[in-house]
Parts: C-alpha cells; structure tokens; sequence
C-alpha cells in the first residue's frame, strides 16, 4: 500500500516523539523531517497533539484487530498468549515507535476512562487477563502466582523490550520473543509431580513415545536449556538497568 502525506507525517512524527518527547518537539520540527512548511502540516493535522493521539490509536486499533484474529478457541492458553507475544512484536514492527509514544508520554497513557485511547488499551489487557484466566481455570498455569501480576510483567516486558532493542527488532523479533516465551510461559506453567512444567513434560514424553533418548541426549537438551536461561537472564536485567536510568 502505498504511503500517503499523512502516513508520512505520523512516521517521522513518532520518532521524533520518541527521541525527544512531545514537548520538546515541535510542529516546524515535525514539518523539516517531512520536507514540507510548517503551516502545510495543518493541512493534515489539527495540531502536534492530534498527531500524536492518531499514532497510538492507529497502533492500538490494529493491535487489537490482531489480538482478536489470533485467538484459536480450540488451542491452549500457552500456545493464545505465546501468538499474543509474537503478534505484538509484529504490530511493533508495523509501527514504529507508537509503543515508545505512549509509554513515554502521561498526557496518553493516564487520560479519561472514555477516551478513545483509553477504550482501546483496556480492550488489549482484555486478551490477556482472559488468556492467562483460562489457563488457570484448565489447570495449565499456576494458581500461586497473582495473574494480574504476571499480566503486568508479562505485558511490560513485551513492550520494554520493544522499546530496547528498536534499532534492530526487525532482525531480532524471532529470537526475542522467544525468549521471552520461555523464561515467562515456562515458568509459569503448572507443575508435574517431579516440579517440571506440565507442557514440558509433555513434550519430552511425546519424543520419547517417537524415539528412546539416551540419557546423553537428556544431558545436551537440558545445558541447552541451562544456556538459553542465562541468556534470556542477562538480557533481561540488561533492559531492567537501562529502564532504570534516569
């Protein structure tokens, strides 16, 4: 599809929102990065505010579309929120810096109950409540760990390491999400017996049921395991001392 004026304008816009804030920004900044005069840009746009708002509903509407696409209603909760992360990512991808805007501006993300942007980011959390809800009413997920708290830390590590690694989250989205797979469903799925997780189990009984491992093989997937942790780990606390600064 073909970019328009005011595709344009959004695009350059939410970067420089992103860089420097709303305030900072200006509209003859905004106008310089498009290549146009200033008093053209209110041609499109009523005003930077109005800009702003239009780069995170469009975000947001979209999203949510995907979100609502995603949902296989025969499929576990692991596998709903595991495509919730990846659809994410690439909603994230599509537009650039949209997350960054809202996260990092009040004036979006504390604004009426009504308000369009409001609406539509409660709409989003929805997905994932009745997710992570379902889960926990089938037995998969566990019952000690406060499902809004894992919502939240769930939803902001997404969204965090978005903002982390935009320059290439293109190329790293796969491997990221991932990740954050792992560490966050893994951990946070039900218990066997020996303490494992339920899906884990799983699959390990499924590839035996395929072919008898040898305890070699056992011994590889587990350092395997081992290193893809520590890995996810120094990442994580990577983006946590970057979110930290002031």
């Amino acid at each position: 599809m073909r970019s328009t004026r005011r595709d344009e304008i959004l695009a350059h816009a939410a970067k420089l929102f992103s860089e420097r804030g709303i305030a900072a920004t200006t509209v003859r900044d905004i106008a310089d990065e498009v290549g146009i005069l200033s008093g053209s840009l209110y041609h499109y746009f009523d005003s930077k505010d109005a800009i702003a708002n239009e780069i995170v509903v469009r975000f947001l509407e979209d999203l949510n579309v995907r979100y609502e696409n995603s949902i296989e209603p025969e499929g576990s909760a692991r596998d709903r929120l595991a495509t919730m992360v990846s659809v994410s990512f690439a909603s994230a991808v599509d537009h650039p810096y949209a997350t960054e805007v809202y996260q990092g501006e009040a004036i979006l993300s504390s604004q009426p109950a009504d308000a369009p942007i409001t609406v539509l980011v409660q709409k989003a959390h929805s997905y994932w409540r009745s997710a992570i809800a379902r889960g926990i009413a089938d037995g998969e997920f566990r019952e000690d760990i406060d499902p809004e708290q894992f919502h939240r830390l769930l939803r902001e590590s997404v969204w965090s390491t978005v903002a982390q690694y935009r320059p290439q989250l293109s190329e790293l989205a796969d491997d990221l999400q991932r990740n954050l797979i792992s560490v966050f469903l893994d951990g946070f799925a039900a218990r066997s017996g020996d303490g494992e997780p339920v899906a884990r189990v799983a699959r390990r009984t499924a590839k035996k049921d395929a072919h008898t491992e040898s305890p070699d093989s056992e011994i590889a997937e587990l350092r395997a395991d081992v290193d893809e942790l520590k890995s996810v780990i120094r990442e994580l606390s990577s983006s946590i001392r970057h979110l930290q600064k002031p």
